[in-house]
């Protein structure tokens, strides 16, 4: 029997794939991880082939159009396949990420009248006759006739041959592309031992071919990247592309223009700051083969790039790989098992790898590559604990900053050096809280605490809901509203204040709200405009800014303060990766870690700068509680509009679960991973 239909995953959050017949004319012309238009309740959609099949289980309707995109590869198809099963999550909204911006949008395509469709048009007697008037006056989109006219009469004139798709037409932004950001840097001739050892043991992988995960566990500023981009080289060398992913898009910039040298005029880049007009280049470049490095984040795993032979995941233990919203998926992970479909190397990297990275290294299933000192002549900074708790230290002129602190950033400014200041909290301050009734003002989506932004703004950063601040308490409609605690523009407010003639910058998520701000930021940085950085995590992640030369870190213990079990993990990867950031050039840095708690065990192990005396003592209570990396966790979020209703599908989802078919499912599904 000749396969008359397929089954199409639709961005849809759900997790069936729909069956649609293939019309006449495309019969023979539909392939696996083909790109197509099908009718979708009153609309048309995007879908993508997952199989070819001889019959359907429903009455079907027909395929609009074939679009000109090239197939998604097989092997790409089978990741989603994986991934769909692993994480739950949607086929047809993981599959959208491997999609150029139009089609993932679900752009409509124009159609056009054929030689037959004006010759009914003519006889003026086909039951379509409207639909080919609207055609006759030009080309339009299936959205258009949508709106406009019935459906079926859109597919019914497809499938007779009166209209066709018509040829793609280009559309050019208005707005000029935005400047790449560069900076010069000293190329470096000469490796240290430890790069030399572990860019050795990674050529001989890329030549012997296949599969292999290594993790590079690399101190700050110990080179790592240099070893990635000579790794690289010997890739495109071969012909072959890299895939190169960073957990955020702030750190794009500064990569690419090290790539850039490494393959002027070939590197792209693929994240959602990026307009959808820049994102469809990337797509057309990588299509015709004038793309040979790709970054993203991590989205960018999804992305189909042919005669791909590397993959490389900076940062790998940073939180912004993993994506809660649906389609939930970890994008390290996700990485390593393409790296096995595809058949090639794929690098971790990072100078506090995650505990289940470390653990698969431990284990054998990764390949542990070690960087153990920095790369340049200059020492490691000098970490200085400071106990806030400690009743004999000064009361601080500015909130939440030390007077030890305040006095080191005197000395930096003087000396025509550079500082950072580490607050993992944006806005003016955490919450309001009533004079009167001492209650805070909560978010009434999800109870959580708004975040005091300016007296025109307060936001819940757990659900995004925005509000002005009222002047008077809601609760007892008495007490007057203040803001409590500090948040990273209240840090920076204060220290203009403290220091009217110092250009101080701030970056978060809210100061790159506009486009160009992230390399406005680098480029006060790099130029020393620029005397004081405040900022949240993205600070922490892979900057080099080399007359940085004191770095604070507020509220170090933050994070402990969080009902997750990974709060010690994270705790001591800030701290860290923050601490790398100072003297990073020829004058030695000073790290001064402000903590409430200084006998913890994560505080104490980084400031000693001992991860692996911290993954021992960490391991006790994981193994313990089977917490990952020995044991896997999944979360399930019940809503309805009725407690009662939540409660009984709750309580049914529990009645049925089948513990042993789950661990059976769960043990297939990480086959060979």
């Amino acid at each position: 029997m000749i396969p008359r239909f397929v089954r199409v995953a639709l961005p849809r959050p759900v997790p069936d794939l729909f069956h649609y017949e293939i019309p006449q004319a495309l019969a023979g012309k539909v392939t696996k991880g083909g790109v197509i238009q099908v009718p979708f309740g009153k609309r048309t959609m995007a879908g993508v082939v997952v199989d070819i099949v001889e019959s359907s289980p429903v009455p079907a309707r027909k395929i609009l159009t074939l679009s000109d995109l090239p197939p998604v590869p097989g092997p790409l198809m089978d990741l989603v396949t994986w991934a769909s099963g692993y994480y739950l999550s949607p086929p047809g909204l993981l599959l959208k990420m491997a999609l150029p911006p139009s089609a993932a949008s679900g752009a409509s395509p124009n159609f056009t009248l054929t030689t037959e469709g004006k010759k009914e048009l003519e006889r003026g007697e086909d039951p379509c006759l409207d639909l080919l008037r609207a055609l006759s006056r030009g080309p339009r989109t299936s959205r258009y006739l949508d709106e406009r006219h019935d459906l079926d009469l859109l597919e019914d004139a497809l499938s007779r041959g009166l209209i066709v798709p018509a040829p793609p037409g280009r559309r050019d932004s208005k707005s000029p592309p935005e400047k790449a950001y560069s900076r010069d840097e000293k190329a470096v001739t000469e490796l240290t031992p430890a790069q030399k050892e572990s860019l050795g043991i990674l050529l001989t992988a890329i030549r012997e071919g296949g599969f292999k995960a290594f993790l590079l566990h690399g101190a700050t500023g110990s080179g790592k990247t240099e070893v990635y981009l000579r790794a690289a080289r010997a890739l495109l060398d071969a012909g072959k592309r890299v895939l190169f992913l960073v957990p955020e898009i702030s750190l794009t910039p500064l990569l690419i223009s090290r790539l850039d040298r490494l393959a002027p005029g070939e590197v792209v880049a693929l994240h959602s700051g990026m307009t959808a007009t820049a994102r469809a280049a990337s797509f057309r470049k990588m299509n015709i083969g004038s793309a040979k490095v790709v970054v993203g984040v991590r989205s960018g795993v999804f992305t189909p790039i042919p005669d791909l032979g590397l993959i490389i995941v900076d940062e790998e233990h940073d939180p912004s790989f993993r994506q809660e919203d649906t389609p939930s998926y970890n994008a390290r992970d996700v990485a390593v098992k393409r790296a096995q479909l595809e058949g090639i190397p794929v690098i971790l990297g990072s100078a506090t790898p995650s505990f289940e990275s470390w653990h698969n290294a431990a284990s054998g299933r990764y390949t542990l590559l070690r960087l153990p000192e920095r790369a340049t002549p200059s020492p490691d900074p000098e970490l200085v604990l400071v106990d806030m708790s400690d009743p004999s230290l000064p009361v601080p002129e500015i909130p939440s900053l030390s007077r030890i602190l305040l006095e080191e950033l005197e000395g930096t400014l003087e000396r025509g050096e550079q500082a950072i200041l580490f607050l993992n909290r944006r806005g003016f301050s955490p919450f309001l809280l009533c004079s009167k009734c001492r209650q805070a003002l909560a978010c009434p989506n999800c109870s959580v605490t708004f975040t005091y932004h300016s007296e025109k703004e307060m936001i819940c950063h757990y659900c995004g809901q925005k509000e002005i601040p009222p002047k008077i308490c809601p609760s007892c409609g008495a007490g007057a509203l203040r803001p409590i605690g500090a948040g990273t523009r209240r840090i920076e407010k204060a220290l203009a204040e403290r220091f009217p003639s110092a250009v101080i910058d701030r970056l978060d998520r809210d100061a790159l709200n506009t486009r160009g701000a992230l390399q406005k930021i680098y480029r006060g940085m790099d130029s020393g405009i620029t005397r004081i950085l405040v900022g949240t995590q993205m600070l922490s992640k892979g900057h080099d800014f080399p007359n940085v030369t004191l770095a604070g870190i507020l509220n170090a213990e933050q994070a402990l303060d969080l009902p997750d079990f990974r709060s010690a993990e994270r705790t001591f990867q800030i701290i860290t990766q923050v601490a790398g950031r100072a003297g990073r050039g020829p004058k030695r840095g000073k790290v001064i870690v402000q903590t409430w708690v200084p006998e913890h065990y994560a505080l104490v192990n980084a400031i000693e700068g001992d991860y692996e005396a911290f993954y021992r003592t960490e391991m006790v209570s994981r193994k313990e509680l089977g917490y990952p990396p020995f044991g896997r966790l999944g979360r399930i979020l019940i809503d309805g509009v009725s407690e009662e209703k939540v409660i009984r599908a709750a309580s049914g989802l529990a009645n049925g679960y089948d513990p042993q078919a789950a661990d059976a499912r769960q043990a297939e599904r990480e086959q060979a991973f």
